[in-house]
């Protein structure tokens, strides 16, 4: 397994692939308990190879998401994989210098005085992280895969290639407020 850093600090090449996480920087706090706001969250995928490329998407965050809270603290995450449900093809695919974005559906809700971040998994459950407060928070995501092809039309199979390979993105920021 190869493995670089770009020229931006918050992206990491491995295999030839280049990833990035995104998260907005400042998340709104929904004003009402039992509501949530919408959070843009995912990983820019570059495929620097020559080959179109497929990534696994079930239970694609492995290890767990990390998030620190302001004051440095590894705050706990808890997870639900019960449903099995799957929204479009069971895997992204990205051409040859191609870029896509790959979106987790992920919200911030609120229970009363308690706010949670939720992030919906590719199985139909999720993970989320309880009790967060306002501020800076810092969120990494790992991604790791065998390589396995999915199950694909003939026409799709002669040039199909799965990538395989571990990948720890680097931290990035952002605010509850």
């Amino acid at each position: 397994m190869i493995s670089s850093e770009s020229n931006y600090s918050n992206t990491v090449e491995v295999n030839g692939v280049s990833f990035q996480t995104e998260i907005q920087s400042v998340i709104l706090v929904p004003l009402l308990p039992w509501t949530k706001n919408p959070v843009k969250l995912g990983i820019h995928v570059t495929n620097n190879t020559l080959n179109y490329l497929y990534f696994e998407r079930l239970d694609s965050l492995v290890p767990l998401p990390t998030l620190i809270d302001s004051n440095g603290n590894l705050i706990e995450i808890d997870c639900d994989m019960l449903r099995l449900r799957v929204k479009g093809k069971p895997y992204y695919s990205v051409a040859s210098r191609e870029s896509k974005f790959f979106s987790f559906e992920t919200f911030l809700s609120r229970r009363f005085f308690k706010l949670q971040l939720k992030i919906y998994n590719e199985a139909g459950g999720f993970f989320y992280f309880r009790n967060l407060n306002y501020g800076k928070h810092q969120l990494q995501i790992s991604y790791k895969k065998t390589g396995l092809l999915p199950i694909l039309l003939p026409e799709e199979r002669a040039s199909a290639r799965a990538w395989a390979g571990e990948v720890t993105i680097p931290f990035v920021d952002f605010c509850i407020g």
